[in-house]
């Protein structure tokens, strides 16, 4: 069996990948906020959904910024 590494790895994702993820997690919060503007007065479902997908795009453009930050930092100092 292979060794797993015990803590995260970030050497192993590259640039492109983290724009990519921010990509998408800006389409899941614009996705969000327009369904909260048209459907949330309507339905709650639609309210929660489009709270739930707020969080979850905050929270993933919060975290992909921060791995940026440390795969770029490392590529600087090696």
């Amino acid at each position: 069996m292979a060794k797993r590494p015990t803590g995260l790895r970030i050497n192993g994702i590259t640039k492109r990948r983290i724009f990519y993820g921010l990509a998408a997690m800006v389409a899941l919060l614009v996705l969000g906020t327009i369904i909260g503007l048209i459907w949330a007065d309507t339905s709650d479902v639609a309210g929660a959904f489009a709270v739930v997908t707020n969080i979850v795009g905050a929270v993933g453009v919060v975290s992909l910024l921060i791995a940026l930050a440390v795969v770029t930092r490392r590529q600087r100092q090696g």
